[in-house]
């Protein structure tokens, strides 16, 4: 068998030159060759075992104490027989039915048995050409990671294909096609036989058919496995916490001994024909939501491996990027062609990539939305780019590959993971960080605006063309046809278009700097690392350094009050206003301004206005905090009322709401909204949204905004993340103490939105296709409590467990059940748990009726010993990951406080284990009351004879 680890020679031939050649007055880095190779990381072991399996093993310590394993097989639908359409996918599900090491269910018990979540942390998925298993698991115990890689070979060829399970789980991957199914899935039905013609990808999609779902004999299942689960087609993945050459050892010793067919298969490729005349693609349906056109080039696959390949790759972001801004700057005015416009390249499928233009419009802008795409790419074909839009482009660039070169000891595992999945299919290059910054400041200065210019040129070819439209299918709607959209390149090439002018604003983005105001008492919590400072103005600061991330702060701010000071009427009449105002840019800078005044700054600060709060969230690199602390300054004292915004936005959301009632869940969620708030005026509902749309007063929203940032005495905000206190005391003191205090004392107000009492059922009859949604829902009252509400967290963990092992794994009745339970304080202390499944209609009242008996049983008997094991080990799994993630700690302390607990206690595993079985079988009599709940199911249309 062949291994190595990368001794680095390869590395030290580019990217030690390139970083040492970094002089000390700064000179620019020595360009490497063209030709050279892009190196592997170094940190990288990786090898071939004699059987053909390859592997690729990285120590990595992102989450500590957690390995992420992969089980990677080269082989997906596309190598389906005309009896098998489906099957690869089916196989992928038995793996999880019963292996040579599990019987059944014994292998996600297990995995459950030691907090790993089937979904999160188990996992697996089949395309046209791959299938792969994905696990995370704890490092605590060798045991574990033992038992994780006997679970990869069993799947890699100990699945067992028991004719009993098989049928079971029929149902469910037949309910994961129907899950699917959908206004999008008809459209796509119509458009995938253009998009692949000539090929077979357009007779594999990996869902299958269900004709042969339903039929399919054992031994089709098991032939696909034999013929194309071996050891030649196959890669081991490990990335985590442990020591990378005992995993290389493990790996070699389980693995060497799989073998494969003695006469296998050969592993064919399919073709897909790329030099084809222009092709139209038009799908509409009576269930869309909105119009969408796009123009799709396909191209032969780029090369990836050299230096060429890379600074290739930097020149075509280059052209993407800035033509993206232009489409967003374009998305931005008044009487806008589109919604959202894009540009982008990318791998259409194995062995072909794809240039895309693409836009969302709104109902009869399908021709405008696409000759707007259309110009714009040829304004940049005639005109070029300008020097300023290249170089602020660049300089994004650069900066974002300074922030991963900062975070390089920080990559998450599973990051890393899903980068060598990609080297093993496609045999893409994994080079360090390093390595990249160091080709970046090697290269992007030598690219030119004539290299990006031609971009367009290159891509915007007819041979390989396809336009896709998709749209809502309604009386009074046009689609354009065939003719009407090639015509529109014939226009726009006759046209007359203009150069851009690009436009940035040169005053600086604070043109004042505020005095500020002193901290005037501080108090520190040393269990955890919390520091609570109060500032002359009555604004209060939580503050909490970590080393968990280097190149990463994240805060908020919240005050009590929100929308919920406001009257019904006022409230539904700025709502929309309000969210304008928070997307308008500040100061002198519109949004489109403001975004090239923060060119190359790691920087995000967005104002929020609640129902009952209002506040500021953001993330900074510690570099740019101070951009940050001025941006939040400038939010509280200089918003800006944006009219163009205004319109632009309102035309958006129009688009947006013309059809939404015309999808099923749309529909279904709206009812259970209406009826669970009893048509609570402020509870806003999409079939109200339109009126709400049309009487939006941009002066009253402005208004509100101002006054509800007119006083940060009351507000409170919080920190996490790189940075130290003496680094942001003063920013702290400067710009946070320069917001205006007037001393109001404010709370929010209970507008008293109950749910409804006593037994509800409704059902909702919307839709084409043979799917049913269920949803039930228990809420009342309640008397809150830290301890129970772990206690109701906990009862729906474990009903989720349960109804997941009866309605899917023993009925196979659905593809997935969620359960969520939950006590709240604000506005009113109230307790809702709710249970939702997709199924086939027909069985939709059976499945309820499973739902109810488990219910009853929890009631009764409680919990068993098995699942009240697993949820206290997933939560104690999730608390042990969580506690290192700056995300985490902001949430954590706003919360704490609200709550008025002791932030002492937020990383105690106590407070998440205290509840118990008896807790969880009293808190199901309290909350899954069968005199108390609503239900309600989605069924198919009613057609009239």
């Amino acid at each position: 068998m062949k291994t190595s680890r990368l001794p680095g020679l390869a590395f030290v031939s580019i990217a030690v030159i390139l970083l040492s050649s970094l002089s000390a007055s700064g000179a620019a880095a020595q360009t490497p060759a063209p030709t050279d190779p892009i190196p592997p990381d170094p940190a990288v072991i990786t090898g071939t075992l004699d059987n053909g399996l390859r592997y690729f093993v990285h120590e990595n310590d992102q989450p500590e104490n957690r390995a992420e394993l992969r089980l990677v097989v080269n082989a997906g639908s596309i190598l389906e027989d005309e009896d098998q359409l489906g099957l690869a996918h089916f196989v992928e599900h038995m793996a999880f039915n019963g292996t040579e090491n599990f019987e059944k269910q014994a292998l996600v018990d297990y995995l459950e048995s030691i907090g790993m979540q089937f979904g999160p942390d188990i996992n697996a998925y089949t395309s046209f050409d791959e299938t792969v298993y994905m696990l995370q698991v704890p490092m605590d115990d060798p045991e574990m990671l033992a038992t994780a890689f006997r679970i990869l070979g069993d799947w890699a060829q100990g699945v067992r294909f028991d004719p009993e399970e098989v049928d079971k789980e029929r149902g469910v991957v037949i309910e994961e096609w129907r899950g699917r199914r959908g206004a999008q899935a008809r459209m796509q039905d119509r458009q995938f036989p253009v998009m692949f013609e000539g090929s077979l990808y357009a007779e594999r999609l990996p869902i299958g058919k269900t004709e042969i779902l339903e039929t399919a004999p054992v031994e089709r299942l098991r032939d696909f496995y034999e013929d194309w689960y071996r050891p030649d087609l196959m890669a081991i993945i490990a990335v985590g916490d442990f020591d990378d050459r005992e995993i290389e050892s493990t790996i070699r010793e389980q693995f060497a001994g799989l073998t494969g067919p003695a006469e296998p298969r050969p592993r064919v490729f399919a073709d897909i024909p790329v030099d084809h005349p222009p092709r139209v693609a038009i799908a509409t349906d009576t269930e869309a939501m909105q119009s969408q056109v796009g123009v799709l080039y396909k191209q032969p696959p780029a090369p990836r491996g050299t230096v060429a390949d890379f600074r290739r790759g930097l020149v075509e972001g280059l052209y993407s990027g800035m033509l993206n801004a232009r489409l967003d700057e374009l998305r931005l005015q008044a009487d806008a062609p589109f919604l959202v416009g894009f540009s982008g390249q990318g791998q259409f499928a194995r062995g072909v990539d794809a240039y895309q233009l693409a836009a969302v419009v709104g109902d009869g802008g399908i021709e405008r939305g696409l000759e707007a795409l259309l110009m714009e790419a040829e304004r940049v074909v005639r005109h070029g780019f300008t020097g300023t839009e290249l170089e602020r482009q660049k300089t994004d660039v650069r900066r974002a590959y300074e922030r991963r070169l900062a975070e390089r000891e920080n990559q998450e595992s599973i990051v890393l993971a899903n980068r060598y999945l990609q080297a093993f299919l496609q045999d893409s290059p994994y080079p360090s960080i390093e390595t990249q910054t160091a080709l970046v400041d090697a290269l992007l200065p030598g690219i030119t605006l004539a290299e990006t210019n031609a971009v367009a040129q290159a891509w915007l070819a007819e041979e390989g063309r396809i336009i896709l439209v998709n749209a809502p299918e309604k009386d009074g709607l046009e689609t354009p046809a065939e003719a009407d959209l090639v015509g529109v390149f014939a226009s726009v090439s006759g046209a007359e278009i203009e150069a851009y002018v690009d436009v940035a604003a040169d005053a600086p983005l604070l043109p004042v700097v505020p005095e500020g105001a002193p901290v005037v008492s501080e108090e520190t919590l040393e269990d955890v690392g919390v520091s609570i400072w109060t500032l002359e103005n009555g604004v209060r600061v939580v503050l909490k350094p970590t080393d968990f991330k280097d190149d990463e702060i994240l805060f908020s701010a919240t005050s009590p009050g929100g929308t919920s000071l406001l009257p019904d009427d006022l409230m539904r009449k700025t709502s929309f206003a309000l969210n304008v105002i928070a997307q308008s840019g500040v100061g002198e800078f519109d949004q489109t301004e403001l975004g090239k005044k923060l060119t190359g700054k790691a920087v995000r600060v967005s104002p929020l206005l609640g129902s009952l709060s209002e506040g500021i969230g953001g993330s900074s690199s510690p570099q740019d905090v101070e951009t940050a602390f001025q941006l939040i300054y400038l939010y509280f004292s200089a918003p800006r009322r944006d009219e163009t915004m205004f319109e632009a936005l309102k035309a958006q959301q129009t688009a947006v709401l013309a059809n939404v009632g015309a999808n099923p869940n749309v529909v279904f969620s709206d009812t259970v909204s209406a009826i669970m708030s009893q048509g609570h005026p402020r509870v806003q509902r999409v079939s109200q949204l339109m009126d709400d749309l049309l009487q939006a007063d941009l002066d009253a929203g402005y208004e509100i905004f101002r006054e509800r940032f007119a006083d940060a005495s009351d507000f409170t905000f919080y920190f996490t993340g790189a940075f130290d206190l003496a680094m942001m005391r003063p920013l702290v003191e400067r710009y946070l103490g320069a917001l205006p205090n007037l001393g109001r004392v404010e709370n929010w107000v209970d507008h008293d939105i109950d749910p409804p009492a006593g037994v509800i059922e409704t059902v909702v009859y919307k839709g084409l296709e043979p799917q049913s949604r269920t949803q039930i829902i228990f809420a009342g009252d309640a008397e809150y409590s830290r301890e129970e509400a772990g206690a109701i967290y906990a009862m729906a963990e474990v009903l989720q467990i349960r109804l997941r092992e009866l309605l899917r794994e023993d009925l196979g009745g659905t593809y997935s059940v969620g359960v969520n339970g939950r006590l709240t304080y604000r506005p009113d202390e109230e307790y809702s748990v709710t249970i939702g499944f997709g199924s086939a209609p027909e069985r939709a009242e059976e499945l309820s009726s499973v739902v109810f008996e488990e219910i009853e049983r929890l009631r009764t008997e409680g919990p068993d010993a098995e699942t009240v094991g697993k949820v206290r080990e997933t939560q104690r799994r999730g608390l042990e990951t969580s506690l290192r993630e700056n995300r985490y700690w902001l949430n954590q302390l706003a919360s704490f406080e609200r709550g008025g607990w002791d932030l002492n206690e937020i990383p105690s595993f106590e407070g998440i284990e205290s509840w118990t079985a008896e807790q969880v079988r009293e808190a199901a009599v309290r909350y899954l009351r069968t005199d108390q709940y609503a239900r309600f199911v989605l069924l198919p249309e009613q057609k009239v004879p």
